[in-house]
């Protein structure tokens, strides 16, 4: 929906020559000046004119050029230039009295106000459908008109922090003595760090603060609060040590006032900033630098929540919205009046026959939104939009500023540093509710509703919570899913998309926040993890050692066990009649009775098996009439299979041990035809578990559409789902098809309490019923439609936001279930490599001085960089362009030297074999970096120089000259990194010297047949080199052979 902007009603009228009111009168008092000057001044014509004209240039920029505010600016800025936190002027300027009684106490011109703060909790507007974001604007709408004070909308921007979460992760996890979990957490540390740095992560917090009127502070949020309801917004008011620390924020208050403290314990030694620096166009609080940009113009069109771009925008900033409703009583007198001097300018133009086009719009505007509030549809009130660039330098700051204000311009607001005015700005943007810059601009509450800002969600973080996946602004999202309201839950998607992987890291998380784990594997798939986490893997099959018996009573008590029985019968047998249940209860009683076990008496008592059951079935047989037989022949044929047919394995005493918080039950290999029994009696050994405590515990059962699909099953699963809140179990179901859910009484069920679910990927063929199902706006269809894997949406009760799962490469290696990797994690390879790329690893050659990076895959970056090898950037031999190359380290050389040594190494060993490196890199080493016998048989050394040793090693780099003149007399030359060192070195050694460029022209001429004269400059080759023969004239040597 879109909403109109007026423009600004406030006119100033045209009384005469098109001057207002203030431009007649400067013009009048510099004008009467000037007159004055001119006719009774005794100079010469020409003097009194120059003269004349000083009071009329400064009338024309009074007039014009709105001298008198810049100059009460400057003045403002000139008395306000420095504060430190203990002066005076820096109490004048902050003018807070205290902090208590939950609010903050400030100085006014009305006097001391109390102003409090609520911190707000957002939305994520833009995913929902039109619908509810018609509805939340049409709720901001009626908060805006029961405004009748002042309120100021801020987000700031926090650092994000989760070292709450992970201390309280941490302290859990201590508390399991596992050492796999330790690692896992240590692990979920780190990723989660590096996670947050690769994507300079920022935070954002949103709050409200109101300035106290006559009604009451109490009054005024008990107002807003139940307004904000009304959204679905949370709130919270922040009290002291809150409210102190959105201080410190704001002005980025450092560390380490702890001795200060003890010296001097006051307000402003708490949350005062230790400077204020004052410049024209910016502020410097602390070690940051601020810039205030205010909005001075706005478009005439604007969508809901068009300020989401702004508010998810990239960098270090806070936003401030003052909202100043007009009392009724006078803004229809203020309209009036304005209509009044526009009508009367329009006249004018229409008598002079002239076209104000922006002036007839102004009045329409001005009509119409009198007409508005005449009928009570609208409000009309003051808007002022701040926002505070932050920085640590002043390029960064410069950089931000065009950043903030190019995204301005691209929703058409018009952005303005105002100069002189950084410290009146910056108090705009604090919460204390006061607007002392006062760019306002009159928006009528229609307008004003398409500026509602909490619209997009940051660092989600509940105590308790674990990390789910990151939102749409790439933040945490921590959520504990047994604080909603219960915690059921299902993950829904495509094959392939992500479902069991999701469940897992969801159980891994779990783990570690010690909640236990009980997980129905129908494929094999968690049997890893289980092992991993130090869990109980009950395989459950054919030759399984472990099993339980159909007749147990697995912790229930005589009488639910016997219904319980009943639906495990339609399992095994199919649909029954019910004569065919009336016999299988009797049976039931009587096998029970011989084992000793009735109502009264079930408690440590060894059960019968199914042969028991069918000997008794079989006894009944004989006793029963000629038309009872068939029905008993039939119940025998069909229990007969479990007995000593092809299902004989679940005639046993149950034997499991599951004394773990993380149990497994794997049923993959399990005969599907017995599936469904095994998973039935599965369940019913979690409801009997589930109830001996109040912990927390998660059932997990995948693949759930091959249970819900059994009527015996589903109505266990029912059972389970109603009543698992009461005993703090939560209900995780994963499968492909909503449809499996809609179509069970369970899978209905589970949906209708279910506090969240987890979308992941969705098909075409099914996106309608999902759609249907989860009332999904257009936005979140489109984005499971066109969803990677692993992303989706994550619906918590009312909340709906973008998800994306995420695990560190340790928990990717528990959990996935990509057979690629799979395969690869057992060779122990890399699975995203090729077999190329594998063959590339093994062979490259760790001798090698370096690499070039761009011809490196990443893999291979890694493992050099692992084995000693540093990045830097260098030009090479044959070439004046720079480039990265991954560079090996000897000892305590530079990399631009290590380069430069392998890179001549290299281009000599284009021609000869007998080249080779010293690679010490000792100061008492005297050796050359390279020896080679050229194409003569002469052997010949040369020396790299960066600079370092002549300059920090003077002496040892005179004996190192020494000795190479006394081992290879006219054949050694250094190698020069920097050309500007070429003259000290040569002046002070005279050894010829090589640039980089020169030295494959050197290695060629040495390994050249053709070029056999030794009569040259600097003794072995002739060397072009014009740029450095300008600057230094080459010195003749005198070489003897």
């Amino acid at each position: 929906m879109t909403y109109e902007i007026p423009q600004s009603l406030q006119y100033k009228e045209r009384i005469v020559f098109n001057l207002n009111l203030e431009q007649l009168l400067y013009a009048s008092v510099f004008g009467l000046a000037a007159v004055l000057i001119y006719a009774k001044l005794p100079f010469s014509f020409s003097v009194r004119i120059s003269l004349a004209l000083i009071p009329a240039g400064f009338g024309l920029m009074f007039m014009y050029l709105d001298l008198w505010r810049k100059i009460s600016n400057f003045w403002a800025w000139f008395r306000f230039r420095k504060a430190t936190m203990f002066d005076k002027a820096m109490k004048k300027y902050l003018k807070l009295s205290s902090i208590e009684q939950a609010c903050y106490f400030v100085q006014t011109k009305q006097g001391e106000k109390r102003v409090a703060v609520l911190m707000v909790e957002p939305l994520n507007f833009k995913i929902k459908t039109k619908d509810e974001r018609d509805s939340i604007i049409h709720c901001f709408q009626k908060f805006l008109n029961a405004l009748d004070f002042p309120v100021q909308f801020l987000m700031y921007t926090d650092d994000l922090n989760l070292s709450r979460y992970l201390k309280e992760l941490e302290f859990k996890v201590s508390k399991t003595h596992n050492k796999t979990y330790r690692e896992l957490f240590k692990a979920h540390e780190n990723y989660l760090d590096a996670v947050m740095k690769e994507r300079l992560a920022v935070n954002r917090r949103f709050l409200i603060a109101v300035q106290e009127n006559a009604m009451g502070l109490d009054a005024q949020l008990n107002i807003i609060d139940e307004l904000l309801k009304s959204m679905n917004l949370k709130s919270v008011r922040l009290r002291g040590r809150g409210l102190i620390k959105v201080l410190i924020k704001f002005f980025n208050n450092p560390r380490g006032r702890t001795e200060l403290l003890k010296k001097q314990k006051t307000l402003y030694n708490i949350v005062g900033p230790e400077e204020i620096v004052n410049n024209p166009n910016y502020i410097k609080v602390n070690e940051y630098y601020n810039r205030i940009i205010a909005a001075v113009g706005y478009p005439r069109i604007v969508e809901e929540g068009f300020l989401d771009k702004i508010i998810t925008a990239a960098g270090n900033f806070d936003l401030s919205i003052h909202v100043e409703p007009f009392p009724i009583e006078t803004t229809m007198m203020m309209l009036n009046k304005e209509l009044q001097k526009q009508r009367a300018d329009l006249y004018a133009a229409e008598m002079k026959h002239s076209f104000q086009p922006s002036l007839e719009i102004q009045y329409k505007d001005t009509r119409g939104v009198l007409d508005s509030i005449q009928k009570g549809e609208e409000k009309l009130f003051n808007v002022s939009l701040y926002i505070n660039v932050k920085a640590k330098d002043l390029k960064e700051l410069d950089l931000l500023t065009r950043t903030i204000q190019s995204q301005l311009n691209s929703i058409l607001i018009i952005p303005q540093v105002p100069k002189y005015r950084m410290a009146q700005g910056l108090k705009s943007v604090l919460p204390f509710g006061t607007n002392e810059l006062g760019i306002r601009r009159n928006i009528t509450t229609h307008a004003l509703s398409a500026f509602f800002p909490f619209t997009s969600p940051f660092l989600i973080l509940e105590k308790g919570g674990v990390f789910l996946g990151l939102n749409r602004n790439k933040l945490p999202i921590i959520k504990d899913i047994f604080s909603l309201a219960n915690a059921n839950g299902a993950i829904l998607a495509t094959s392939g998309s992500g479902k069991s992987y999701t469940a897992k890291l969801i159980i891994s998380r779990y783990l570690m926040n010690n909640t236990k784990i009980i997980v129905i594997d129908p494929q094999s798939e968690y049997a890893k993890l289980t092992e991993k986490y130090g869990g109980s893997v009950i395989t459950i099959s054919r030759d399984s050692e472990t099993i339980i018996n159909p007749l147990d009573l697995l912790g229930h008590n005589y009488a639910e066990k016997r219904l319980a029985l009943m639906d495990m019968f339609r399992v095994m047998f199919g649909e029954l009649s019910e004569i065919q249940k009336a016999i299988l209860d009797r049976t039931l009683s009587k096998t029970y009775d011989r084992r000793g076990i009735c109502e009264t008496s079930y408690h440590d008592k060894a059960p019968p098996i199914l042969s028991d059951l069918y000997v008794e079935l079989e006894r009944m047989s004989r006793e029963a009439t000629v038309y009872e037989r068939t029905t008993y022949v039939a119940l025998l044929n069909r229990l007969r299979m479990y007995v000593d047919g092809v299902f004989s394995f679940l005639n046993k005493q149950t034997k499991i041990d599951v004394n773990n918080n993380f149990v497994t039950f794997n049923i993959g290999n399990m005969p599907k035809q017995v599936k469904p029994v095994m998973m039935f009696l599965i369940l019913e050994y979690v409801y009997s578990k589930m109830k001996q405590d109040r912990e927390r515990k998660l059932l997990v059962i995948d693949e759930a559409w091959s249970m819900l699909q059994n009527a015996g099953e589903e109505g266990f699963v029912f059972e389970v789902v109603k009543t698992c809140r009461k005993f703090n179990l939560g209900l995780l179901l994963i499968t492909q098809d909503v449809a499996d859910l809609l179509n069970s009484k369970a899978g209905r069920a589970v949906l209708a309490n279910s506090s969240y679910t987890i979308l992941l990927r969705q098909k075409s063929a099914i996106i309608d019923d999902v759609e249907d199902v989860f009332h999904l706006s257009y936005a979140e269809r489109e984005h499971l439609l066109t969803a990677n894997v692993g992303e989706g949406l994550l619906m918590m009760e009312n909340d709906h936001q973008e998800i994306k799962i995420i695990a560190s490469p340790e928990e990717h290696k528990l959990i996935t279930t990509n057979p690629d990797e799979l395969i690869a994690l057992q060779d122990n390879i890399p699975a995203d490599i090729s077999v190329e790329k594998k063959k590339m690893l093994i062979e490259l050659d760790l001798n090698k001085g370096f690499y070039k990076k761009s011809t490196l895959k990443p893999e291979e970056i890694n493992y050099l960089l692992k084995n000693n090898y540093v990045e830097s950037r260098h030009v090479p031999l044959r070439s004046t362009a720079h480039a990265i190359y991954l560079i090996k380290k000897i000892g305590w050389h530079s990399a631009e030297h290590t380069f430069l040594l392998y890179a001549t190494y290299e281009e000599i060993l284009r021609y000869t074999n007998k080249v080779k490196t010293d690679e010490t890199a000792r100061t008492d080493s005297i050796n050359p970096d390279v020896i080679f016998t050229d194409i003569r048989g002469e052997e010949w050394a040369l020396e790299i120089e960066t600079g370092s040793n002549l300059k920090y090693h003077p002496k040892y780099f005179e004996r190192k000259v020494a000795r190479l003149n006394q081992l290879y007399p006219n054949k050694w030359r250094f190698v020069l990194t920097n050309i500007h060192q070429r003259r000290k070195y040569e002046n002070r050694f005279g050894v010829p010297i090589l640039l980089r460029h020169q030295i494959p022209h050197f290695a060629k001429w040495h390994f050249s047949r053709g070029l056999q004269d030794n009569a040259t400059t600097n003794g072995c080759m002739p060397i072009s080199d014009d740029k450095t023969k300008a600057e230094h004239p080459p010195k003749k040597v005198n070489i003897r052979r």
